[in-house]
């Protein structure tokens, strides 16, 4: 079952995922019935990720999701699974690309996506996916290199843009999502601003970016979208650029519409009386944990009923709570976030400024603290949580459960949570790169949303070319 409701389609449609990370882009994509023909990805962690969740998804196919559970519970090995059932073994094999993506790559897992999408029954590809890594893009790491540019522009991850645009240009699919951190729209690379480069790129490719014509001019305001106008209990603002190839856009002026209409209705503008889901909708069913308690895999049954019609959405599919363990904590941290959490049951933002001024004795011993006020941050009950990202691999300081008898930072399901994660989703690894997985990746809810969205556009397309029409016509 979808997490949110669909419309019936008799078309298949098929996607790439690049720089795939642990898979949210793809998940979206594929509980909106896309057939996920390749992904890639380079992080060894993530991969498993991926492995793992290929295998529930055929394992669900074939009737047989108990298997999946028995590997998450440690009762069977996966290679048991995979002696067992050849097809998923060969599924892996063929739609999980483990590489880095380089010049010196880039053309050797080209033939596998061909020969992928080839074996799976497609002509070609639908919609390319991809997210480049952002580290450089986003406001915090080109501080980092402010005073560095020469070094900023020959960093090798500045140009990973460009490999998606490689792959855009050889698959050429119906539609493109390019996904991004809001802060790529002000990044330059040398002289000249990303964004003004990408269109060209994209342009010269043969695609068209529907909400640029829309807003009437280049400037990406008009696709900067917040994963809580999609229901994702989280306040996380990121570039989505959806692109459709010229000749299609001219075979199906609805389907571009209908690309252009989409960022209308998520801008957050569209409803007034919108409600965002919560901290607590989304995480307070979980178990109660101390420091140190749960369990990275398996935790257990879940001990209560979904309070919650966002915590019976994210337990679809789910015989229980994995990647629950807290964190253990210094025992100075812990009074800080007992000092923290006190003050925001109150319904008041303390910062280090008010710490030093009210209990010094508790102050970090950090250089620079004036410039990072906000390290100990609680998460509110009744507010979507802050952007989660990957520095919860480091601590959780920024990200303090508000259940006082917990006193701790959130677990790596928790944050799987907000993030719209299904608790069926098992992350792989040690917990610092569950941590990192879930930090760098796209809400699965809001994929899905864009994915439906994408489907409705492409079956317009699929009924424009039934009627025996083509570009010219239009």
């Amino acid at each position: 079952m979808a997490l949110v409701e669909r419309q019936r389609s008799s078309h298949r449609f098929s996607a790439v995922d690049l720089f795939a990370g642990p898979g949210g882009l793809g998940e979206g994509f594929s509980r909106a019935a896309f057939e996920l023909v390749a992904s890639v990805e380079c992080d060894p962690h993530a991969v498993l990720t991926l492995r793992t969740r290929i295998a529930y998804r055929e394992l669900e196919v074939i009737g047989k999701p108990s298997l999946y559970w028995s590997y998450v519970r440690g009762e069977v090995d996966f290679g048991e699974l995979l002696e067992r059932f050849g097809e998923i073994d060969r599924k892996i094999g063929r739609t999980l690309i483990p590489e880095t993506i380089s010049e010196d790559t880039r053309g050797r897992i080209l033939d596998r996506i061909v020969s992928s999408y080839s074996k799976e029954g497609f002509a070609g590809v639908n919609v390319l996916l991809g997210g480049p890594p952002c580290q450089l893009y986003s406001l915090a790491g080109r501080a980092r290199y402010s005073s560095m540019p020469e070094k900023y522009n020959t960093d090798p991850r500045i140009r990973l843009f460009e490999h998606y645009v490689y792959y855009l240009q050889e698959l050429q699919p119906d539609i493109f999502v390019f996904e991004n951190v809001y802060g790529i729209t002000s990044s330059r690379l040398e002289k000249k601003h990303i964004p003004e480069i990408l269109l060209e790129e994209f342009d010269n490719a043969g695609y068209e970016v529907p909400a640029l014509e829309a807003e009437g001019s280049n400037t990406f305001r008009n696709c900067i979208l917040n994963s809580v106008s999609f229901g994702v209990p989280q306040i996380r603002k990121r570039l989505i650029l959806i692109g459709i190839r010229k000749d299609i856009a001219r075979l199906s002026t609805q389907a571009r519409d209908r690309i252009r209409s989409f960022y209308e209705e998520f801008s957050g503008k569209a409803d007034e009386n919108f409600s965002p889901v919560t901290v607590r909708e989304a995480i307070s069913d979980l178990p109660p944990l101390r420091p140190g308690e749960g369990s990275d895999r398996w935790f257990g049954p879940y001990e209560s009923a979904p309070v919650s019609e966002y915590s019976k959405l994210m337990r679809q599919g789910s015989e229980g709570v994995i990647n629950h363990r807290a964190r253990n904590h210094m025992d100075s941290d812990l009074e800080r976030y007992r000092y923290f959490i006190e003050h925001a049951a109150e319904g008041r933002r303390v910062t280090l400024e008010d710490l030093k001024r009210e209990r010094p004795d508790l102050l970090p011993k950090h250089r620079k603290l004036d410039i990072f006020l906000d390290r100990f941050k609680v998460q509110m009950w009744d507010k979507p949580s802050s952007t989660i990202t990957s520095h919860l691999s480091k601590d959780g300081h920024y990200y303090i459960h508000p259940d006082i008898s917990q006193l701790r930072s959130f677990t790596v399901r928790e944050a799987a949570r907000c993030q719209s994660f299904p608790d069926s989703y098992l992350f792989e690894g040690p917990r610092t790169e569950q941590f990192r997985q879930v930090g760098n990746a796209v809400p699965p809810l809001m994929s899905e949303k864009i994915a439906l969205r994408i489907r409705e556009a492409l079956d317009l397309v699929e009924r424009a070319r039934l009627r025996g029409e083509s570009p010219d016509d239009a």
